[in-house]
């Protein structure tokens, strides 16, 4: 079978190569993958030169060719929608482990699921770290990619006022339309103090905004970080930040390999797909393309060619 590897040497530091068929063990489903869809993250991985050789890709749809051999989990033919830890989904077959895959209902289509696993998972748990958050302030850092577009939106569906951090005042529009009830538009986190303090805050730009949203979260809030786009430094005053104001704020560092110590990503993405089927939730514009295109759109994405996300089929 075909799957994609990292090349650092070619074009979106991708290249096909041919691989042995997969054996699942008993407890393991075959799923023929349809469709999957581009992470930053994987994609700037796939860039470093000590990363050739390795597999990518986390979200995946597909159908289960084979269902596990010992019975458990679901059906021959379900339309199934999950994500691979071990970063091989980009290929024609994926092995289906029943705790991070979820069946994908009628009404949602196959290039909309691909959008939701690894941005919808993340949100999704950064939002559930909230809490007393209806008629409370919340605010999302990096509505223009996938995790904060999906965080901004959740948050508001679980009753939060929310506020928009955006670089550029050209995304402000944009944060608008996905339900932001106020924008603000910094780099360096002046002004967020207008519309806060904040019982929630999601960020993935970190940096030197981080010491800024610390500062702005409310007393018994929490400042959700799951990454840092800006830059892994920050400098930050802690006895001032967390108890300056009553203190009781919390950092909350959270990585989706660890979230599913929690909650299964079947449960989780049940949710989110139950949200899109009920219009509740928007998705993202999606570029697709047939999967032959994927180190093309690659070089696109990390160059911000577009915005939304790349849905590749095969």
């Amino acid at each position: 079978m075909q799957r994609i590897i990292m090349n650092s040497d070619q074009e979106g530091g991708l290249s096909f190569v041919e691989t042995d068929s997969l054996q699942p063990l008993p407890h393991q489903s075959l799923i023929k993958v349809t469709a999957f869809s581009l992470n930053r993250g994987e994609i700037n991985i796939a860039q470093s030169p000590t990363s050739g050789g390795r597999s990518i890709g986390w979200d995946f749809v597909g159908v289960i060719e084979n269902s596990a051999a010992d019975g458990t989990g679901l059906k021959k033919g379900t339309r199934v929608v999950g994500w691979r830890p071990e970063m091989d989904a980009f290929a024609e077959y994926v092995i289906g482990e029943h705790q991070f895959i979820a069946p994908i209902p009628d009404a949602v289509s196959d290039i909309q699921a691909a959008t939701l696993p690894v941005a919808g998972l993340t949100a999704l748990a950064a939002v559930d770290q909230g809490n007393r958050l209806v008629g409370n302030s919340a605010l999302v850092t990096g509505v223009t990619g996938g995790v904060g577009y999906f965080a901004l939106q959740l948050a508001k569906l679980s009753g939060a006022r929310t506020i928009a951090q955006v670089r550029r005042s050209e995304q402000a529009t944009f944060a608008s339309n996905i339900g932001a009830d106020a924008v603000v538009v910094t780099e360096d986190g002046s002004g967020l103090e207008g519309e806060g303090p904040y019982h929630l805050v999601v960020d993935g730009v970190g940096g030197q905004l981080f010491s800024s949203l610390l500062s702005v979260t409310a007393k018994g809030g929490t400042l959700v970080s799951y990454g840092s786009s800006e830059s892994h430094e920050s400098t930050v005053n802690l006895y001032p930040a967390l108890f300056g104001n009553g203190g009781q704020r919390r950092i909350y560092g959270l990585t989706l390999y660890s979230e599913i110590e929690k909650e299964p990503s079947s449960a989780a993405l049940t949710r989110l797909l139950n949200l899109v089927e009920r219009d509740l939730l928007k998705l993202p514009e999606t570029i697709t393309s047939d999967w032959s295109e994927t180190p093309h759109l690659a070089e696109d994405l990390l160059a911000r060619k577009f915005t939304g996300k790349a849905v590749l089929t095969l």
